[in-house]
């Protein structure tokens, strides 16, 4: 999981920021004279999906489980190679997708946001995410659209896990807030007996 603060910024959008060192989950992507851009590569835990959504506003919490519920959670990546796609968010940013199998499972999807650091500075200056830019890293972590559908079973894990972080926030935010956050292990149990 990433060291990062995130807050709601004035015009409603989430503020990232990223303290402590580079490590397994966020990093500069390797200076290399060939790359046009240089960017901060921060591969996505569940956890971090939580922070993401624990400043949102009531009604952007509707929104998004209105998007999630009713609309079709496809996005079209485009390959880069057989275990990884890409999607353009912005011209600073944009969704990296990797389809292999992971330290515990064999079937793993996660993804990877990439924002702009040219500068490839340390610790990277903070960015904001709107909310639909957040629904689409949402649907990068379910979307079924690879052409081999064998990690129905992992990206089911991640609905479940992110619907209850989602579930949370509408129907009890206080359980969200302070300093000690509830892992996504402990939101997916309260929102099964709540």
């Amino acid at each position: 999981m990433a060291n990062i603060i995130t807050t709601l910024s004035q015009n409603n959008n989430v503020q990232i920021e990223f303290h402590g060192r580079q490590g397994k989950h966020v990093r500069l992507t390797p200076n290399d004279q060939n790359l046009k851009n240089k960017w901060t590569d921060w591969m996505l835990e569940i956890n971090d999906f939580r922070d993401l959504i624990i400043p949102l506003q009531l009604n952007d919490v509707e929104y998004l489980i209105e998007k999630l519920l009713r609309g079709p959670n496809i996005i079209t990546f485009s390959n880069i190679n057989l275990n990884r796609q890409e999607y353009i968010l912005s011209n600073d940013k944009k969704i990296v997708r990797r389809l292999d199998a992971g330290n515990v499972r064999n079937e793993y999807q996660t993804v990877a946001l990439f924002v702009e650091n040219n500068e490839g500075i340390w610790p990277p200056p903070s960015f904001e995410l709107n909310r639909d830019e957040i629904l689409a890293l949402l649907r990068a972590m379910i979307t079924l659209d690879s052409p081999n559908n064998y990690r129905v079973r992992d990206s089911l894990r991640n609905l479940q896990f992110l619907s209850a972080i989602l579930w949370v926030k509408k129907e009890n935010p206080d359980l969200l807030r302070g300093n000690k956050k509830p892992t996504a292990n402990e939101i997916f149990r309260i929102s099964l007996i709540k």
